[in-house]
């Protein structure tokens, strides 16, 4: 066993996608806490993603404010993205396709709590985005 702290997560997640979308304001919280947690502890870049249903969405510009007063309140290094919904596509998809894209060592993704056949059944995104990522997928129950 080791005394001092090992920070072998430093170098394995340095660039972290986190799907952000509306959602009660206490797992919204929770889901900037593990992100700032990682830009804090381990110095990873933070990419927040929203998937608009529309050009000019408002949640949007609503969600990005509050991931901008959190975020810099701490003075974490993060991004925030916004892609369009493409015609046919699910926000699993869209998120996929960003992974694909891009290079991120890791997606966090809030899960409405359903698991096993009741994911499947509900159109789970998180599962849909674990079952098809390139990368790391951490979901927060």
């Amino acid at each position: 066993m080791r005394d001092e702290p090992s920070y072998e997560l430093a170098y394995k997640f340095r660039r972290i996608l986190v799907p952000i979308s509306l959602m009660n304001p206490a797992r919204l919280k929770e889901l900037l806490n593990v992100a700032a947690d990682f830009g804090e502890r381990y110095g990873a870049e933070i990419v927040f993603l929203y998937v608009a249903s529309s050009e000019n969405d408002p949640v949007a510009e609503q969600l990005q404010k509050t991931v901008e007063d959190y975020m810099g309140k701490k003075g974490i290094k993060h991004t925030f993205k916004v892609r369009r919904l493409g015609e046919g596509e699910t926000v699993a998809s869209e998120i996929v396709k960003e992974l694909s894209e891009n290079n991120y060592d890791m997606v966090v993704l809030m899960s409405r709590g359903y698991y096993g056949a009741s994911a499947l059944l509900y159109n789970s995104t998180s599962i849909a985005v674990a079952l098809a990522a390139n990368t790391s997928v951490l979901i927060l129950r």
